[in-house]
């Protein structure tokens, strides 16, 4: 019987894969970590560009960095989260460019702006390169750009898979659990749970009740050859609540023109009026990303439509420990729209954590 400290991570969506990442590089003492998911880069469909679980939100991100000012409390504590996740990215496109992050100019305009992007309030120029305010900008809009990162996400995904399992030989079982205690049927010996499941498995089973879906629909796009916006990521916020963005994906990975954001919203299917209504947008606002046929017809190339649900939580991001039966429990989900954004950054505040577990029952 091993005497490792045994761990085990639930969910393996870039929270819970940035999680472990965070730990194998850091944790010290003699451990042994598994990662337990229904979906991820370890299912074989996965792998294979088969599935076409929308549920599994990560894959479908759009995957850029948008930085925005804090309304209050819990967004100024997440927003130290992104500057976490951001440094930890400008070394990972340095070090490891099959990583897939690139840095970019981002670019937002802001239609009926409120208070706090008007004034550009604490928490959105912090730590941000190159942040400026446009002046040039459509009447009714201000404007800001930044530099910023942006990722080939299913790529991104298949780098801390990889990463994981043969640098770090982190184990991977794919199963779907209708609780967290069923982690123990798996791995002896009360382990460590860390919860990264992205609607927040509870320990007896159920979800957290202040979790929900945000759907996400999105259009990946073949650009033609002369399109400016390979370099550059460029976000419109309207007076009327949509959002039209594009997003590079590194690689030759396509561009995203995106996109839906519906709160509550369960279905995985493909909306015809929602994909029409990114085209409309994408027309208006971004037509250097159409091609034009044969007869001198533009259109947009769609090479997949992308749907996801975003798994979004009322309070925000949960992070903190509890301890259930035998096991120490640290959550670590609820991210919404964020998880990228979010997931170095919470890895390491999981770590500080886990830290003070491992203290307690070693006494160090």
């Amino acid at each position: 019987m091993s005497n490792k400290q045994q761990i085990v991570i639930v969910g393996a969506g870039v929270l819970g894969l940035s999680t472990a990442l965070v730990i194998c590089e850091n944790l010290t003492i003699p451990h042994e970590l598994t990662i337990i998911g229904e979906y991820g880069p370890h299912d074989p469909s996965m792998n294979a560009g088969l599935s076409n679980y929308a549920r599994y939100t990560s894959p479908w991100a759009g995957a850029h960095f948008r930085p925005f000012p804090s309304k209050n409390s819990q967004e100024y504590a997440e927003m130290k989260l992104t500057r976490l996740t951001l440094s930890k990215f400008k070394s990972l496109s340095y070090g490891c460019p099959e990583s897939s992050i690139k840095f970019v100019e981002g670019v937002e305009y802001l239609e009926n702006p409120d208070e706090f992007y008007k004034t550009a309030g604490k928490g959105y120029s912090e730590e941000i390169d190159n942040f400026t305010r446009l002046e040039d900008v459509k009447e009714g809009y201000i404007g800001f750009k930044y530099d910023t990162w942006v990722l080939n996400a299913p790529m991104y995904l298949q780098f801390l898979y990889r990463k994981l399992l043969i640098e770090y030989d982190v184990k991977f079982i794919n199963q779907k659990l209708e609780s967290l205690k069923q982690v123990n049927e798996y791995i002896p010996n009360q382990p460590i749970i860390i919860n990264c499941t992205g609607m927040g498995l509870q320990y007896n089973g159920g979800y957290d009740p202040e979790c929900f879906p945000i759907r996400g629909q999105t259009l990946l796009i073949n650009p033609p050859k002369d399109c400016p916006y390979l370099d550059k990521t460029i976000t419109y916020q309207h007076a009327d609540g949509n959002w039209t963005f594009v997003i590079p994906r590194p690689l030759n990975g396509g561009v995203i023109l995106g996109g839906t954001k519906q709160p509550n919203e369960w279905s995985t299917e493909i909306r015809r009026d929602d994909t029409e209504a990114l085209k409309k947008r994408g027309e208006a606002y971004f037509p250097e990303l159409m091609k034009v046929d044969e007869d001198g017809k533009r259109y947009f190339d769609v090479l997949k439509i992308n749907v996801g649900l975003r798994p979004a939580r009322k309070s925000g991001l949960r992070i903190e420990t509890e301890k259930r039966g035998g096991n120490y429990i640290i959550h670590n989900y609820g991210a919404g729209g964020m998880g990228y954004e979010l997931s170095y950054g919470s890895g390491l505040k999981v770590y500080e954590n886990l830290l003070a577990i491992i203290g307690r029952q070693y006494k160090l």
